[in-house]
């Protein structure tokens, strides 16, 4: 029944191009844009005065030194202890829709809610700190005229559409490199595939492009509403954003709610709840290595690796 349920959603969410050999595909380049508006959004991203208090920073939340999120269980803002899990900033801009929830359509409106929730910013008394900066007046000048808070935003937006993360293992193997997944990644691989995790995790961002239910075979253990507490269906009802798996090895904790804590923990209650079956530990183990060959580069550096 498992092999049928998976077959019957691979058909109707196709993975890729028609009849695409692999349900993954490599990763795109980032898109083109303004040099000079990404460094102006790179400054600003780690720029704590454009926060309320002045002490958070975009980078507070998303640390490019390692996976791009928080590496907490769940953050904690200005607003007191936030329900969901830190997603990663890296390859958000290949993603279909953003947060757990999927509430959000772009990488504009994104920024604009977490700086006014998140952040709690002030724009008056953020447009007075950067104004009166030696530097930003002079950056902003050539690029948007003045400093407003539509700059700031485009800013941002630019600087995350470069955040890609390429040249992972998996993605030299899916052009031809057979030898870049060790013999155990390619057993993890095929693995994931038979089992039918590329049903939801598939693609170029392999996953964050549908929706599915937390729960097919079985009630997780989650008071989480999903998509439910914004749409008010009771179709939604624990309904989430299905997450990239890219630089997943980076990036633990899992889950919207922050309480898994390990790759191998992850896989097992996927396998469960979603596949309908129990994994033996060696196949976790091969899919787990598989799931290391996700992390890809960032300004040449594999994001293991970075200081």
């Amino acid at each position: 029944m498992t092999r049928i349920v998976v077959f019957l959603l691979w058909i109707v969410l196709p993975p890729g191009p028609l009849f695409s050999a692999e349900p993954l595909l490599p990763l795109p380049p980032p898109p083109a844009v303004s040099r000079d508006k990404a460094a102006l959004g790179e400054r600003l991203f780690h720029d704590p005065r454009l926060s309320g208090s002045g002490r958070l920073s975009c980078a507070s939340c998303h640390r490019l030194e390692s996976g791009g999120d928080d590496g907490l269980p769940l953050p904690s803002v200005p607003t007191g202890p936030y329900p969901h899990n830190t997603p990663t900033v890296f390859n958000a801009v290949f993603n279909f829709r953003l947060h757990w929830y999927g509430d959000l359509h772009s990488l504009q409106k994104q920024a604009l809610v977490a700086l006014q929730r998140d952040m709690q910013v002030d724009w008056m008394r953020v447009l007075k700190r950067l104004r009166a900066d030696r530097l930003y007046p002079r950056l902003f000048k050539p690029l948007y005229g003045i400093i407003d808070a539509d700059g700031i935003i485009d800013a941002l937006v630019t600087f995350e559409r470069t955040l890609v993360t390429p040249n992972a293992p998996i993605d030299r193997f899916l052009r031809g490199e057979t030898a870049a997944l060790t013999p155990r990644q390619r057993q993890g691989y095929r693995l994931f595939k038979q089992y039918g995790c590329s049903a939801c995790h598939q693609g170029a961002n392999i996953g964050g492009n549908l929706y599915q239910k937390l729960g097919i075979f079985g009630e997780y253990d989650t008071r989480d509403p999903g998509r439910f507490a914004i749409t008010g269906k009771s179709e939604d009802l624990r309904i989430f954003r299905v997450p990239s798996l890219r630089n997943v090895a980076v990036t633990a904790p899992y889950f919207h709610d922050g309480r898994v804590e390990t790759l191998e923990k992850a896989v097992a209650l996927m396998a469960e709840y979603q596949l309908g079956t129990r994994m033996s530990k060696e196949d976790i183990a091969l899919i787990v290595e598989f799931l290391h060959s996700l992390t890809g580069h960032y300004r040449g550096r594999a994001l293991g690796d970075m200081p």
